[in-house]
């Protein structure tokens, strides 16, 4: 049987175990639940496999309208990317970001990346924007920022 992967768009019941197992390793699922999660706006992205014989959730990102404080012409945020362990470094956050084009093209979108991701942003276009800055329990993150184009 050969493994299949699709991205499509989820709600946030979907992808909020997998964002808490990897972001929030240790903390009650409440801590990965972000405010504007729920808004009818707010667009949640799940990487499911079928790689154990029944669809799992290994990837899932997450783009709500959130002006960047500095530059509000910089509309929406990404948040929450995460891929499960034992599916990382094969394409899957990348495939996720090439989704994010094809369902909100012509945005300006920023993140708060985690420094260690930072050179993965970079790799599929984004720009550091700023110094690091610490994000209390979460450790050391940058702001960086994309244009998305269809």
């Amino acid at each position: 049987m050969t493994e299949t992967l699709r991205i499509e768009p989820a709600t946030i019941a979907v992808i909020l175990p997998l964002r808490t197992e990897v972001l929030r390793d240790g903390q009650p699922a409440e801590s990965a639940q972000f405010l504007g999660d729920d808004d009818p706006t707010t667009l949640h992205l799940a990487a499911i496999s079928d790689a154990k014989g029944c669809d799992a959730v290994v990837g899932c990102v997450t783009l709500m309208a959130m002006p960047m404080p500095e530059d509000p012409t910089w509309t929406h945020q990404l948040r929450g990317m995460a891929v499960a362990d034992g599916f990382r470094n094969q394409g899957i956050g990348g495939r996720l970001l090439t989704a994010l084009r094809d369902h909100a093209p012509d945005l300006k979108i920023w993140c708060n990346a985690r420094v260690p991701a930072q050179r993965f942003y970079e790799r599929h276009g984004w720009t550091a924007v700023g110094k690091p800055f610490e994000i209390k329990h979460h450790g050391p993150h940058i702001r960086m920022t994309r244009r998305l184009s269809a």
